[in-house]
């Protein structure tokens, strides 16, 4: 009741702002809160959390002393409750938030550690192993993550081999690496629509269309042909000889214009055999 009586703070223009920014925020905090923990067992916490208060506001209106006695002595661990039970929840709203396109300046951005991606994509090539790795840069694929298999894990070869190893669950989707760390596997990319070459594969069409809606660097392997293709800017570098895709991407990562032989030579042949590919 205390903020309907001071609704009138609106009239006065240095408190109106003041409200809003605080609506605002406060707004932004439960849109994070919950994008969060909305797939999380935490819902299910807090729906348990407030129908204690219900219960509470329901005790104090039927004035059910025992209850309410018993409510007011609960209410005081609650607030610790949610602070333990919640941490990784937490912990990844506040990681979420520093990754914010205002704070960006003031972060130091985590080198991904290519060496790692190199070697797996030369096995993979060599056997002919099909797989797609997204490489996040400024921009966040946050939505299609959520919707893969998360990971979050330190970034290996060995890893990259065990997700991508023929006949595996994982073996169809994209990895996609952030902060120098796996984040999920099994991710499903949007599909490029608008090509030339109708032989072009499911997984190069995805790279492709990841690679026109973000700013993403992708690295494809060809589970038909056994080559390297790398992906961004909505154009596709096939073929890659292994020896030079570390510096390849290396290039491409700090924003300059190059490529092995000629940056602009598009998927000429590609697959006709199993669409997956």
């Amino acid at each position: 009741m205390d903020f309907l009586k001071n609704i009138s703070l609106f009239q006065n223009d240095k408190f109106g702002i003041v409200m809003i920014l605080d609506i605002l925020i406060v707004s932004f905090l439960i849109y994070q809160f919950y994008s969060t923990i909305r797939r999380t067992r935490g819902v299910q916490l807090l729906l348990g959390i407030g129908l204690i208060w219900v219960l509470g506001i329901f005790a104090q209106t039927l004035n059910f002393e025992l209850l309410d006695w018993i409510i007011d002595n609960i209410r005081p661990a609650l607030v610790f409750a949610i602070i333990v039970l919640l941490q990784p929840e937490l912990r990844k709203i506040t990681g979420d938030m520093a990754r914010l396109r205002l704070f960006r300046p003031f972060l130091l951005k985590t080198a991904t550690d290519l060496d790692e991606i190199v070697e797996a994509s030369k096995i993979m090539a060599k056997n002919k192993t099909g797989s797609l790795i997204a490489i996040v840069r400024e921009h966040s694929l946050k939505d299609i993550a959520e919707q893969a298999v998360q990971l979050d894990a330190i970034l290996s070869t060995s890893l990259l081999l065990t997700i991508f190893k023929k006949n595996t669950a994982l073996h169809d989707g994209a990895v996609i690496i952030e902060q120098n760390r796996i984040a999920c596997a099994g991710a499903f990319l949007p599909m490029a629509q608008n090509l030339d070459d109708a032989r072009m594969g499911a997984r190069h069409r995805a790279a492709l269309g990841i690679a026109e809606e973000s700013d993403a660097v992708i690295v494809v392997t060809s589970e038909e042909t056994g080559e390297i293709s790398v992906c961004h800017d909505g154009e596709m570098i096939h073929p890659v000889k292994p020896i030079e895709l570390k510096n390849l991407l290396n290039t491409i990562l700090h924003e300059k214009k190059a490529g092995p032989g000629n940056p602009d030579k598009k998927l000429e042949s590609e697959e006709t055999g199993e669409s997956h590919d």
